[in-house]
């Protein structure tokens, strides 16, 4: 076969810079709308009003946690973004002329992919991270005792620096001496590297299911992957409940018995399990959405 009818690199970078150009307007108002939106509401959760002994004890400040919360609500976002791939293949008109586009089909892939995968996990990342330092930065400015109606002196205790380490952490816990002005004591526990990467690329799978399973719908393509996925998650539900009721005779009604336990290498049977899935679905998902375009093209 020849390479150049493949992959070419100067079809390629035409092929993005044409999609730029044409599309710019709407991917600059697209990261401004997730810049805005992740401010306020990182900005909205963060607490500005303390009462003076709340950071002593530390069941009230803004944590590794509530970060993490408002982190994984944006991923939903993200995920929206990778499903409206392809957007030129919803009529019949912009994808005969989408196909005809002097590219190879995996240009074509690689090209959405890497803007909508590569381009939009990694600006995510930074507005997230320039998100969470602005936001914490104005609450620690704005953060008032109810006692005394001042401004609080250890402002920036209740409220976390956010770094990416946070996804590590498994539990984390900060004490402070009742003396003023005294460092906070922490221990921290970080999740297994496997147990990481295996749940990160679950999470990165669900979304190259979206960017793939378009492919397969001609209209409202990420409506139906959503749906489908939501289908596809209640089927397994199902198949659960069944596989329960034969293995287990005493499970009732749509009861799940799924005894967790743990294997020689210290992983849960059940972590493990979505480790599994993680590691193995970016090898068959992006080359199902390849050969579909494929087969678009052909």
């Amino acid at each position: 076969m020849n390479s150049n009818k493949f992959f070419s690199f100067s079809r390629f970078y035409q092929l993005l810079m044409n999609d730029i150009l044409i599309n710019y307007k709407k991917y600059l108002l697209i990261i401004v709308a997730a810049f805005i939106m992740g401010f306020v509401f990182l900005y909205g959760s963060m607490p500005r009003v303390v009462y003076g002994g709340d950071t002593l004890y530390g069941w009230n400040r803004f944590n590794s946690s509530k970060y993490m919360n408002i982190f994984m609500a944006s991923i939903v976002a993200l995920g929206l973004l990778v499903g409206s791939s392809f957007p030129d293949l919803g009529s019949k008109v912009k994808t005969a002329n989408y196909l005809l586009i002097p590219a190879s089909t995996f240009e074509k892939f690689f090209s959405q992919f890497f803007i909508r995968v590569i381009c939009g996990a990694a600006i995510f990342l930074v507005l997230f991270w320039i998100d969470a330092r602005l936001a914490r930065a104005i609450s620690v400015m704005q953060m008032v005792d109810v006692k005394t109606n001042l401004h609080y002196a250890y402002a920036e205790q209740f409220i976390e620096k956010f770094h990416y380490g946070m996804i590590f952490w498994y539990d984390r816990v900060v004490s402070y001496s009742s003396e003023a002005g005294s460092y906070p004591i922490e221990k921290i526990v970080y999740h297994k590297s496997i147990e990481t990467w295996g749940i990160s690329l679950f999470i990165v799978s669900i979304g190259l299911y979206l960017f793939s399973v378009k492919l397969f719908f001609k209209k409202l393509g990420l409506v139906k992957s959503i749906i489908s996925s939501v289908a596809v998650f209640f089927a397994m539900a199902l198949f659960m409940v069944i596989f329960s009721h034969i293995f287990y005779p005493g499970t009732k009604g749509f009861d799940v018995s799924l005894h967790s336990y743990t294997l020689q290498n210290g992983l849960n049977n059940v972590e493990l399990w979505l480790c599994l899935i993680g590691f193995v679905s970016p090898l068959f998902l992006l080359p199902m959405g390849y050969f579909k375009l494929k087969e678009k093209q052909l």
